[in-house]
């Protein structure tokens, strides 16, 4: 799942930048002004270089929300909610609400991104035209440039190893011979972690044979391959054994809670050695009024644990901290995953009484053990 910068909406589509966009941004930047570009157009001033470079970046980054929105907009149309894509300078991730329920949809999806570089590089190549290089030289080598990268997106992008849109058309052809999906996602995740390996020792290769720029570029990018490869099956799986399941359905519904009005010292005898749960609801009243947290606990001096209650210690219980019955088990998930808690949340209904709980354990069991059927 996805994580990043939160920039702005398109389309209701919530555009995230990965915190590691903009170290490869500077190391992008640079190899452009200082290699790329000098070697292409000589003649400029190093300050005319560096904001080609920089304009050059931007621009690839222009490009590849594009080619992530076209993915998004042909989802949408297909049923498939996008709500947020995290972008990196070599690519995106979007964050599917359910996976395609078919390989038709699949390619359609997959193939969305690619047509959108390719018409780029189309736009770019025939603006390169009119603004001829004689006439305009810096913005010529700046839209020759797009139109070639688009290209090399185009490209990239199509190596077929999941979750690379090329991953994807393998994986939907392979399912649709045959039948199986989750055979299919792995077979095209152990490709694109294959060309990720190669891509890493040639590009090593490179850099100790002179090449160094090249090859420290082909290092970076099959690291970022090997990464999405693995994050990539991973999440087909979990979404795979969550899916059509509720929280109620996961729930434990033997849920042992503290009183509000118990010494901190009885809450550690009774409950946290007793039944070694990091967390506990607080009920008031026979409603729950917040959590009981380990972590809590340990930041009170052990000589206020006789004088201190439950309730005085305890945290506030807000809507982020508990789940509904109905809620999805994967976006219960997501929402663990976005919050920094101990793990636990406790379910509650419409009339706010507790029904059960759920903990991240809980989840990831039942995930190990719905993957471990259909292997």
């Amino acid at each position: 799942m996805a994580r990043g910068i939160k920039l702005f909406k398109v389309l209701g589509i919530q555009i995230s930048i990965d915190w590691t966009w903009f170290i490869v941004f500077v190391l992008f930047a640079w190899s452009l002004s200082a290699g790329y570009f000098p070697f292409r157009h000589p003649g400029f001033t190093p300050g005319t270089y560096l904001a080609m470079g920089v304009v050059s970046a931007l621009l690839l980054f222009a490009c590849v929300l594009v080619h992530e929105l076209f993915h998004s907009y042909t989802s949408n149309r297909l049923g498939l909610e996008i709500r947020e894509i995290t972008l990196f300078i070599f690519g995106g991730v979007a964050e599917l609400t359910k996976e395609p329920d078919d390989p038709a949809t699949e390619f359609k999806i997959a193939v969305a991104g690619p047509l959108a570089s390719g018409l780029l590089a189309l736009v770019f190549w025939l603006l390169s035209a009119l603004f001829t290089g004689e006439a305009y030289p810096v913005v010529n080598a700046i839209l020759s440039y797009l139109a070639l990268i688009n290209i090399v997106l185009l490209v990239f992008n199509m190596i077929p190893g999941f979750p690379l849109d090329g991953g994807r058309v393998l994986r939907a052809a392979w399912w649709a011979r045959t039948g199986d999906v989750d055979r299919a996602t792995r077979v095209a995740s152990l490709i694109g972690k294959g060309f990720a390996v190669f891509l890493i020792l040639s590009g090593f290769l490179q850099m100790f044979t002179g090449n160094f720029t090249g090859g420290l570029w082909s290092v970076l990018i099959g690291v970022f391959i090997q990464q999405a490869a693995e994050s990539g099956y991973r999440q087909v799986v979990i979404k795979r054994a969550l899916e059509g399941l509720k929280v109620k359905d996961i729930m434990s519904k033997d849920v042992v809670t503290v009183p509000e009005d118990k010494r901190i010292s009885e809450a550690v005898d009774d409950y946290f050695i007793k039944y070694h749960h990091a967390t506990f609801p607080v009920t008031s009243n026979s409603h729950v009024s917040g959590l009981l947290t380990l972590n809590k606990v340990r930041n009170i001096d052990k000589s206020e644990w006789e004088r201190k209650s439950v309730g005085e210690v305890m945290e506030p219980l807000g809507p982020k901290d508990t789940l509904s019955p109905d809620d999805d088990a994967i976006e219960a998930l997501r929402k663990m995953a976005s919050e920094d808690n101990s793990g636990r949340f406790p379910v509650l209904d419409k009339g706010g009484k507790l029904v059960g709980i759920l903990s991240r354990t809980d989840i990831m069991k039942l995930i190990e053990f719905r993957a471990g059927l259909q292997k």
